[in-house]
């Protein structure tokens, strides 16, 4: 089901006027795994298995997010799938995400995560004969483990799966995560 970007806005709009609440709710917390604003790079691999393209290729992803409380947070990501090809048929695509963080914390500084948003892409694509320069969004899923070094660093391991251009995608990263 595609959820036009308005439908996303509006939800977003709707999540961040709740933030306000868990904000509250944050301060009060002294648990290690605390509140913040935090970056990341991740580096991993995506499949695709569409037309005769059945490979594996290298994904690049960046994250910026808020974390409300122990719980919840907020996260922008973009991520970029490096191209592929096999014959005539190829595909490459990049794209940015928002989506919801619901953690779980495991010890003082690590945690286990799913997250759920939205995806805007762009492909220029090639497969099963007919030319693709397309964009557009659809929702995508993902679920982690953030071991954390200390309070502000953490490696973050995720696999995710995205739908772009009517191809599936599943990817598998491994990378840092800075809180502030």
């Amino acid at each position: 089901m595609r959820i036009n970007k308005l439908s996303a806005l509006i939800g977003l709009s709707a999540v961040l006027s709740l933030s306000t609440l868990t904000v509250a709710q944050a301060e009060s917390s002294s648990q290690a795994n605390f509140p913040g604003i935090y970056l990341g790079a991740s580096w991993g691999a995506y499949s695709i298995k569409k037309s005769n393209l059945d490979k594996n290729d290298h994904v690049l992803k960046a994250v910026v997010g808020a974390q409300f409380n122990n719980w919840f947070g907020l996260e922008g990501s973009w991520a970029d799938f490096n191209r592929t090809d096999n014959g005539g048929d190829r595909f490459d695509a990049d794209g940015m995400g928002v989506s919801a963080v619901f953690s779980m914390p495991v010890g003082a500084t690590s945690s286990a995560f799913v997250k759920a948003g939205q995806f805007w892409w762009d492909s220029a694509s090639s497969l099963g004969g007919s030319l693709g320069a397309s964009s557009g969004n659809d929702p995508f899923w993902g679920a982690g483990f953030k071991f954390g070094f200390t309070d502000h660093l953490a490696l973050r391991l995720e696999a995710e799966r995205y739908d772009v251009s009517d191809t599936h995608l599943n990817t598998v990263t491994a990378g840092l995560e800075f809180k502030f």
